[in-house]
């Protein structure tokens, strides 16, 4: 879906998951990709959480016209159960992350007379709370806001920001929460995958939906109904 040839674009969580599949499709489409993860192997190593890893990251790349921010981390527990450890653990990565990311990287997408767009990886869980992740659900929920904001803040310099909200995707990333709900029961009895989740990135960043900012594009089989 769509030509994205001459374009760059930066996916960070590009080792596996949505990050992985979202970069793989930028890739077929043309763009000249920048893959990024903590796991780096040979990717551009970046924590989300350490301001300098983003300068470093951002100092390498001359022009950005594609920035899909895809790292993330779950977490499942009772509130009372839940260690001030591990709420700040989920609201750096998910949150703290996405924040430092606009931060680096808007000033560089700015720099493009025709501007650039973002996508951020949400989630149903920003708005549809869910007992036993109330840190994963308020991280989403808070990111959600932080992509509205960047919005405004891109408009005159044609920097569009918008966000995909998922339910259940086939990741790594939930096979170790075996407490949190069956997400595949939705009203379309299943679970996405990530190659879908990137062909909806892929809309996001091409002329397609060149109406859009500030806009959540739900992604989750109906979960949120």
């Amino acid at each position: 879906m769509g030509n994205l040839s001459g374009k760059a674009a930066l996916v960070t969580g590009a080792a596996s998951g949505i990050g992985l599949a979202a970069a793989d499709a930028l890739e077929a489409a043309g763009a000249v990709v920048y893959r990024a993860d903590l796991a780096c192997g040979d990717h551009l190593a970046l924590d989300v959480r350490v301001e300098g890893d983003w300068e470093r990251v951002v100092a390498g790349i001359p022009r950005l016209d594609v920035f899909v921010h895809s790292a993330g981390v779950a977490s499942g527990g009772m509130i009372e159960r839940t260690s001030l450890e591990e709420w700040r653990r989920v609201l750096d990565v998910n949150l703290t992350g996405a924040f430092l990311g606009l931060k680096f990287v808007m000033p560089l997408m700015k720099q493009n007379l025709e501007g650039g767009s973002v996508v951020l990886i949400g989630s149903a869980s920003g708005s549809k709370a869910v007992a036993g992740a109330a840190a994963y659900c308020c991280s989403k929920a808070g990111l959600a806001m932080l992509a509205k904001c960047a919005a405004l803040e891109g408009k005159e310099a044609k920097v569009r920001v918008n966000w995909i909200a998922p339910a259940g995707v086939v990741t790594p990333m939930w096979k170790d929460l075996p407490e949190l709900p069956d997400r595949s029961k939705n009203p379309l009895d299943r679970m996405a995958f990530p190659d879908e989740v990137a062909e909806a990135i892929l809309f996001l960043c091409g002329e397609s939906s060149g109406g859009m900012t500030g806009s959540e594009l739900r992604f989750d089989a109906g979960y949120t109904i």
